[in-house]
């Protein structure tokens, strides 16, 4: 078929009386086109005379209806919970004292020149993730954009249909204060409205738009709902490392890694992460580091990674999760301790006759344990970027609380506080499905005092000392996270077609639109 500048109508007529087809053409149609096509279906010859001018067909058993593109509703399934989450994390430290300022009856005020020895550093992190808005708002915009693109040159007397059954008011996409989408051009004429609706309990999008923005739309979702249906499975390890003597400035990992990258422990590092293309093996990531191992068996798994460890010293597993999380999804992980402790606020009158102290208990809880948030990106690619922050707590000795008004008639009342020691870290790290990202450095000092004596003999008067022996060991520790995440790959739903995404289809193509002409 070859045409030039011939109206729709008459292409379509042609195609109907030379192949004997039933064809309903809608008075309304108009326009011209121009086609080139040798032995194509008839349907792509329908979809070329769409793109061309404003028509949609439909076959309606074995009648091919023509008709305008006018807006129609179609119904989008999205299956994703009605759940909005907001995350915030932060990490920081400070070496001051105190800060200026006054505290009445308890400390002095420090001069304006003591901020002058204080620093701090913190760094804080948000995560907002709201589903639905988010996609309304994207289905939204993307409609306001092809709307202004597809004017209707003739001005409309009246507004565009509504959803049936729903009044003009529902038929909004966002807050109540904005209005539909209406563009208008400088000649005054007006565009199509568009509007969507969403019932987040059931996960149906309503959308009243033409054919051809539908398309768009579907395309919209179906990748919208391919990334968010990415799932990895994050296996961790925290191992505390007791240093030999050997090895007292911490691990050496040129020692594992000195088979390259076939086999053991990596570590790469560049300065220019890419940009252009995600998929390449290097430079693509800040920093990455992994264990790989080319054959089977008991190596070819995390386990194996901790136990090359052991050449460095004695080596002790603290926790090891392992967590399934949803692509741009924070989960937590928090195994502690509640540490209860009091403190104790004295308050003092004096009568004509005495004094009269009250005092004030409050409870306090510390956590002392592990507790790790892991917030992954999953690329089309099978990269992900974490944003991992694990923190360590434990239990050091207890302090008794200097507040003078805890002593009353020469003794003193027993406050104690805990001292917990917290190590942490914050990273974003850049890894392949599979590879093993290890964050270590973590290191604490640890003295121990050891007495041996022998009974009885070391009471001796004199003699005593002779029989009693001292000593102090230090031992010196470095923590070591190891980070493996894998990304889980499952099929698409049924539901998920490349010729109509996410949607229930309304129309249906029998062989005959598949026929060459």
């Amino acid at each position: 078929m070859v045409v030039h500048e011939v109206p729709v109508k008459e292409i379509l007529f042609a195609l109907a009386r030379d192949n004997q087809l039933n064809m309903d053409i809608d008075p309304a149609i108009d326009g011209k086109a121009t086609l080139h096509a040798l032995d194509q279906p008839l349907h792509r010859i329908l979809q070329r005379l769409a793109n061309q001018s404003d028509i949609s067909y439909r076959l309606d058993e074995d009648v091919l209806s023509i008709r305008p593109d006018r807006p129609v509703v179609r119904h989008y399934a999205v299956d994703y919970l009605n759940l909005s989450r907001d995350t915030s994390l932060s990490v920081g430290a400070a070496s001051e004292i105190a800060t200026t300022g006054s505290a009445t009856g308890r400390t002095s005020t420090l001069p304006a020149s003591s901020n002058a020895n204080g620093s701090r550093t913190q760094v804080a992190s948000s995560s907002r993730h709201h589903f639905w808005e988010s996609l309304l708002r994207n289905v939204q915009s993307l409609l306001g954009e092809l709307v202004a693109e597809r004017s209707i040159s003739a001005p409309v007397s009246a507004p565009a249909p509504a959803i049936p059954g729903m009044p003009p008011s529902a038929a909004t996409i966002s807050n109540p204060a904005e209005q539909r989408p209406t563009v208008a051009d400088s000649t005054g004429s007006k565009t199509l409205r568009t509007n969507v609706i969403a019932n987040t309990e059931t996960g149906i999008l309503s959308v009243l738009a033409t054919e051809k923005q539908h398309k768009k739309v579907a395309a919209l979702l179906d990748r919208i709902m391919q990334s968010a249906r990415r799932q990895v499975m994050i296996e961790a390890s925290i191992v505390e490392v007791e240093l030999r003597d050997a090895f007292q400035a911490g691990i050496d990992w040129s020692r594992i890694a000195q088979g390259g990258e076939d086999n053991g422990l990596f570590i790469r590092q560049s300065l220019r992460p890419g940009i252009t293309d995600p998929s390449a093996p290097s430079p693509n990531s800040q920093f990455r580091a992994g264990y790989t191992y080319t054959g089977s068996g008991i190596l070819a798994n995390l386990s194996a990674a901790i136990t090359l460890l052991q050449q460095f010293g004695t080596t002790r597993v603290l926790s090891s999760p392992r967590l399934r999380v949803l692509n741009n999804q924070t989960a937590v992980l928090k195994v502690v301790d509640n540490l209860v402790y009091f403190t104790i606020e004295a308050q003092t009158s004096q009568t004509q006759t005495n004094l009269n102290t009250v005092f004030t208990t409050t409870p306090h809880t510390v956590p002392v344990g592990v507790v790790m948030s892991v917030t992954p990106h999953i690329s089309s690619t099978q990269q992900v970027m974490l944003n991992v922050r694990p923190t360590i707590s434990r239990f050091v000795r207890d302090v008794q609380d200097p507040n003078p008004s805890l002593v009353v008639n020469g003794n003193r009342i027993a406050s104690s506080i805990p001292i917990i020691q917290v190590r942490e870290m914050e990273s974003l790290l850049h890894v392949s499905s599979g590879e093993t990202a290890i964050l270590g450095g973590l290191m604490q000092d640890e003295q121990r005092d050891n007495r041996d004596q022998v009974p009885g003999l070391h009471r001796l008067p004199l003699l005593g000392k002779l029989f009693t022996g001292k000593a102090e060991l230090q031992k010196k520790s470095e923590l070591v996270i190891f980070l493996r995440p894998v990304v889980v790959s499952e099929p698409a739903p049924a539901a998920l077609t490349a010729q109509q995404p996410a949607s229930f289809p309304d129309t249906d193509e029998d062989d005959l639109l598949h026929a060459t002409f």
